[in-house]
């Protein structure tokens, strides 16, 4: 009997195979051994110590394996849990300030009420257009906070209630838009979405309770299979934060390169930084912007996933994005499905429905621009507070500008017609995606966080990139 030759695999499938971190999921004994009591512990062990690099507060860390040790072992309880903790935590965080605690419990009724109402009441203009009502109303709330006069104590109480307001806004929203699935069986999960176990920024991680109803673990297996791969993001997370101090200490520390707010402020001070820094400064800023989105998100995901939900990744392989609609699914997943789901789809199925590529555009600006900026104005209220509304008005002019030709480069990408993709790396992989990061690099002049420039300042900064000076 002759013995059969095994080829070796090519290098470019070897390359492609290879994994820094191994897909733990996939082995038989080690989905098995997670199923079983010492297996469950070891998991809690990993998990506590990977995310230890995250956490300084030790009560607060113990306080999340203690629920998420809960739902392990008790997975039938899993959605008492996550519904009794947005309570838990609102009461342990707040327990020394008795109006912000009832402020807090104040808005989490609110969004209860409003999600009885449009379940209850569901041909009604609310139920038929909760979203806008609620972002009408928090609108509202923040120009009566703005006529209140300082220093009074309705001033106080109503600037408390637009900072919680915009916390929960965009979790209460994705309820409104869940009475379509299953939420009169069970309400744990609206509750448990309201303020996450696995926590969040404003943008809801993941999208809401509907989502967590389609990717949580039915059974043993499934959990053990989810809890390893977030143990297997966790550390993904850990070893990326680990680079980007390394990153951090290279360039900025080492070489000197300034970070682009700093590089803006001296060119508006009249001191501006050699042309090469300047661009250095930029293109670093797009690599660091996709590092710190991805230590952020994957941390969030992998404690989602620990808790029994297989949630999808926030951040997945954004550089080898090829077109800018691909890169702006890729990078911030959660945002870019906040935006469609309440804006870009409402546009979409309303307005301009004989008109393909009309209703295209409008709806792509809708949730680019308006949608876009909402969020980033309302999420910044404690500019509104401090300076006004009309003077944070202006100072988010550059941020509009970014939304403006952001919606116009999508448009472009979603409307352009392609032909096949080209076989070879260099022209259907490499040239594209460099053609991405160009368009970032340069885009993020006017993405600014800290709103102290004008539009004039930032156009005159990013002018003088391209030798061009007024």
């Amino acid at each position: 009997m002759e013995s059969q030759t095994i080829s070796p695999k090519p290098l470019r499938v070897q390359l492609a195979e290879f994994r820094l971190i191994p897909r733990i999921e996939t082995y038989p004994w080690a989905v098995s051994f997670a199923q079983t009591a010492w297996g469950k512990l070891v998991v809690l062990a990993v998990f506590g110590l990977e995310l230890r690099c995250f956490h300084t507060d030790i009560a607060a860390l113990l306080l999340l394996l203690l629920f998420i040790g809960t739902i392990t072992f008790l997975p039938e309880y899993r959605r008492f849990v996550l519904a009794a903790t947005p309570f838990a935590l609102v009461v342990t965080q707040n327990i020394s300030n008795p109006i912000r605690l009832s402020l807090n419990l104040a808005v989490i009724a609110l969004g209860i009420i409003l999600y009885w109402c449009v379940m209850k009441w569901p041909k009604s203009r609310f139920g038929r257009r909760p979203v806008a009502f609620l972002l009408t109303g928090f609108s509202a709330l923040i120009l009566l906070a703005c006529a209140a006069a300082p220093s009074s104590w309705p001033y106080s109480i109503l600037w408390n209630l637009v900072g919680l307001m915009a916390s929960y806004i965009w979790f209460i929203a994705y309820a409104l838009t869940d009475r379509n699935s299953q939420p009169r069986r069970d309400l744990t999960l609206e509750l448990a979405s309201f303020r996450p176990l696995w926590g969040s920024t404003n943008t809801p991680f993941p999208k809401g309770a509907a989502y967590l109803r389609r990717i949580e673990a039915q059974n043993p297996e499934q959990l053990a299979i989810v809890q390893l791969k977030g143990l297997k993001l966790l550390a993904w997370a850990v070893l990326l934060a680990l680079f980007q101090v390394f990153w951090n200490q290279f360039f900025h520390s080492y070489l000197q390169i300034p970070l682009p707010d700093d590089a803006l402020a001296m060119s508006v001070r009249g001191t501006p930084v050699a042309w090469h820094l300047r661009w250095e400064s930029q293109i670093l800023y797009y690599f660091e912007l996709v590092l710190f989105v991805s230590i952020f998100g994957h941390k969030i995901i992998a404690c989602c996933r620990v808790a029994g939900f297989n949630a999808l990744r926030n951040t997945y392989r954004p550089l080898s994005s090829t077109t800018l609609m691909e890169f702006f699914n890729r990078f911030y997943y959660y945002f870019k499905e906040l935006l469609v789901d309440l804006f870009f789809f409402p546009a979409f199925l309303r307005y301009w429905k004989k008109h393909r590529r009309v209703r295209m555009v409008f709806a792509t600006f809708a949730a680019v621009v308006f949608g876009n900026s909402f969020f980033h104005f309302t999420r910044d209220w404690q500019f509104i507070q401090s300076d006004g509304l009309w003077k944070s008005m202006v100072s988010y002019e550059p941020s509009i500008v970014y939304n403006v030709v952001l919606a116009t480069g999508l448009s472009i990408s979603q409307l352009r017609k392609r032909g096949p993709r080209t076989a070879g790396f260099v022209r259907g992989r490499l040239l594209p995606s460099a053609g991405v990061c160009i368009f970032y690099t340069i885009l993020l002049v006017f993405s600014s966080a800290s709103r102290i420039f004008s539009v004039m300042d930032t156009l005159r900064y990013f002018a003088s990139l391209f030798f061009i000076h007024f």
